[in-house]
């Protein structure tokens, strides 16, 4: 019976549906003093792909800044009042941005410093440097980083369901090993019987699990390079 648990429990965790959690924004000094080297392998992947549901709250804090700024408000007044409505992931950066303008400091470098942890930061964090740098306006630069955020939005959508089929086919093929299981279990026979009444079943049960494992781990590498942006030459 063991084995059994062995099997489910593995074939639950590989095809548990990760979970699209919120980003975490921490301090503008904590973040510069641990800097992006400290970020470990599995939280750099995870950073370059955010939850479309994070994308499309920081299109709108993006398009609430254009529209205070359009409507005469200076960038700090702009900043405060968009933190008061913003959805939670993003009203620390904004508190953080409408203390550094509060204090004459230039708030590009808030941006900056949360987008090295969070990439998807980064089309918000350049046009607020290149306002400050160049003295480009600063709400058309905001509105252009929503359409460009809200862009990226619909490419992730269109990916995802381009790649449905291709993610389905990887779930089927990792629970099929269990077909056998559920055959004894058809046939009256418990998962001792099925496979632990020799050596060689047991082994080719572990290296059955291995391949399993293995199988899927190679499958969402090919699918992750075949949907990884490209540079054009």
């Amino acid at each position: 019976m063991s084995l059994a648990v062995v099997g489910l429990v593995l074939a639950a965790a590989l095809v548990w549906p990760g979970r699209a959690s919120r980003v975490g924004l921490r301090g503008t000094d904590a973040v510069a003093a641990r800097g992006p080297a400290a970020l470990g392998w599995w939280r750099r992947v995870r950073a370059g792909r955010a939850p479309i549901e994070d994308l499309e709250s920081l299109a709108t804090v993006a398009d609430l800044l254009a529209m205070a700024l359009r409507s005469g408000a200076t960038p700090v007044s702009a900043v405060n009042v968009v933190a008061r409505e913003a959805p939670r992931p993003w009203r620390e950066v904004l508190e953080e941005v409408g203390v550094q303008l509060a204090r004459g400091g230039a708030a590009g470098v808030v941006w900056q410093l949360h987008a090295r942890d969070h990439p998807h930061l980064a089309p918000v964090a350049g046009a607020w440097s290149l306002s400050e740098d160049l003295g480009v306006a600063l709400a058309p630069s905001m509105a252009t980083s929503a359409k460009v955020l809200r862009a990226r939005v619909q490419a992730r959508r269109r990916l995802d369901a381009s790649t449905a089929g291709a993610r389905a086919t990887m779930h089927l093929l990792t629970l099929l090993p269990l077909a056998g299981l559920l055959a004894g279990f058809a046939f009256g026979l418990t998962p001792w019987e099925v496979y632990g009444h020799s050596p060689l079943t047991m082994l080719s049960v572990v290296v059955g699990l291995a391949l399993t494992a293995a199988g899927w781990l190679v499958c969402r590498w090919v699918l992750g390079r075949a949907v990884a942006p490209r540079e054009e030459a």
